[in-house]
């Protein structure tokens, strides 16, 4: 920690280096069968699912934290901070984190699931400002943070057909199944995409169209997609909230204040995370000739659904995340 005072400003650096270990992570398994080579050939159905629990999991987050305050001079009183931060593990910290439960390559294969957490935010503002003169009181509140991780996530059958050239098509005489979820048999059906080399997953310019749905792709039956966990990271988040105030004083050293306040004052559009959920687009579960998607193909629109779609605001009724609000009080000082 570094702390350094010139004049009326303070001016802090911190770092904080802060690693967990121990951390809680769950796998989910079926016992399965395998014939004479090690294929995996069916599940054992008599047996449920097996949710193995441990807390050998580790989580770290390391921050520098950036500080500069100007104490009360002429009437203006200002903070400034800022945070560059980064959080990793294989947990996402809870005893249904789907991407845990169902990547794993075996069960103390903990580090497949290693990414960024879901608290991950890699840079983080705030500055806050109040003047003050004969009784006026004029400040500012800005609050700026780089975006939440998403966790995109393809559904996947848990069993596929093919006519023997590798060609995925719906169940019928003559096809063979195949198990496709890696390990075979799991219930959530979740597993993550494969990346498609040379393309954005990002659209700069689709409106409320956030993710590129063409930038992923389904694994090969029993394989896992190699995207990162929570690799990708959402909208970003700005808000200016501004005060007006005034007092009035009255007889006995009582006073009369009147303010306004206005959150959000230019009205910016906070989204929330978009979908993050690939559907079923295999033949075998596909209702249309459109949604037909082969392993290894990119995604289409018409595959994807509402995947990538920012649909709602963080939509708070006052305060962070709110659209613009103003409110008024009035309040006797005694």
């Amino acid at each position: 920690m570094f702390l350094r005072s010139v004049a009326n400003r303070i001016t802090q650096v911190v770092t904080n280096p802060n690693p967990a270990t121990a951390a809680f992570v769950i796998r989910e398994f079926s016992i399965v069968q395998r014939d004479a080579a090690g294929n995996v050939t069916g599940v054992q159905n008599p047996f449920a699912e097996v949710d193995y629990k441990t807390s050998g999991g580790r989580d770290t987050y390391n921050a520098m934290q950036l500080s500069l305050t100007r104490r009360m001079s002429r009437g203006l009183t200002m903070n400034t901070q800022y945070t560059l931060g980064r959080s990793r593990g294989n947990t996402a910290g809870s005893n249904e984190a789907l991407t845990a439960a169902n990547n794993a390559r075996a069960l103390t294969d903990f580090d497949y699931d290693f990414g960024y957490n879901n608290f991950d935010v890699r840079h983080t503002f705030n500055l806050s400002a109040l003047y003050e003169k004969r009784g006026w009181q004029i400040g500012g509140i800005f609050n700026a943070r780089s975006g939440l991780p998403v966790n995109v996530i393809v559904t996947r059958p848990d069993i596929v057909y093919t006519d023997g050239t590798n060609y995925f098509l719906n169940p019928a005489v003559g096809r063979t199944a195949i198990i496709n979820t890696p390990g075979g048999g799991a219930s959530r059906n979740i597993r993550r995409p494969h990346v498609v080399p040379g393309v954005d997953p990002f659209i700069s310019n689709g409106g409320l169209l956030f993710l590129n749905p063409a930038a992923f792709a389904t694994p090969q039956p029993g394989s896992f997609g190699n995207l990162e966990r929570n690799s990708i990271h959402g909208p970003n988040f700005r808000q200016v909230d501004v005060v007006f105030g005034k007092r009035l004083p009255i007889r006995g050293g009582s006073n009369v204040e009147l303010r306004m306040e206005v959150f959000n004052l230019f009205n910016a559009n906070n989204f929330t995370n978009p979908v993050g959920t690939l559907p079923a687009a295999l033949p075998t579960n596909a209702l249309t000739e459109a949604n037909k998607v082969q392993p290894g193909q990119p995604y289409t629109n018409a595959a994807a659904g509402t995947f990538g779609t920012l649909t709602s605001t963080v939509g708070r009724t006052v305060g962070l995340g709110t659209n613009r609000q103003v409110q008024f009080a009035f309040r006797l000082n005694f």
